[in-house]
């Protein structure tokens, strides 16, 4: 039951994870465009990996919103973060693969859907994986992409096969 309470969690950090997406040559004509979505997810990726909280922070709208599978709402950025981090905290090894389905912009807004496959693993431990599909909403803020909402959930058709 411990074991069960503890990668609920692990779960629903490991979807909102999938929010990264593989990079793209983005040169600065194009960064309003769809090819600089996905190289914004590319960035979140890099700076997660590496554990640059504070780079990362920047990758936020203040007012972001994150709707995880298995969690109640996290609003703002900051708290985002802080979710974030809990991962990494606790010594996991992180891993993950991207298949972008599809990456829109509609003025000052953009939207990615992807699908995605995080692989955790603890020292020690067993590693676990979790699949799924993100949906992405950007907000043109600052003169660069920023994630505002960011909705994640296990999805049966992003099997770990498919990744």
């Amino acid at each position: 039951m411990r074991t069960a309470r503890l990668l609920a969690p692990l779960a629903a950090l490991a979807l909102v994870s999938c929010a990264a997406e593989p990079p793209l040559a983005a040169t600065p004509a194009d960064e309003r465009s769809s090819a600089g979505l996905i190289e914004a997810g590319a960035r979140w990726q890099v700076l997660y990996e590496a554990g640059e909280w504070e780079e990362l922070r920047r990758l936020y709208a203040d007012d972001a919103v994150l709707m995880t599978q298995g969690q109640p709402r996290i609003e703002g950025a900051d708290a985002i973060l802080a979710f974030l981090r809990r991962l990494s905290g606790s010594g996991a090894d992180v891993g993950f693969r991207f298949e972008p389905e599809e990456a829109l912009v509609e003025g000052d807004l953009g939207f990615v859907t992807a699908k995605c496959r995080m692989d955790i693993a603890f020292p020690g431990k067993e590693p676990s994986m979790v699949a799924g599909r993100s949906f992405l909403v950007y907000r043109w803020q600052d003169g660069m992409w920023k994630l505002w909402r960011d909705i994640d959930n296990l999805a049966p058709d992003a099997a770990p096969r498919d990744l």
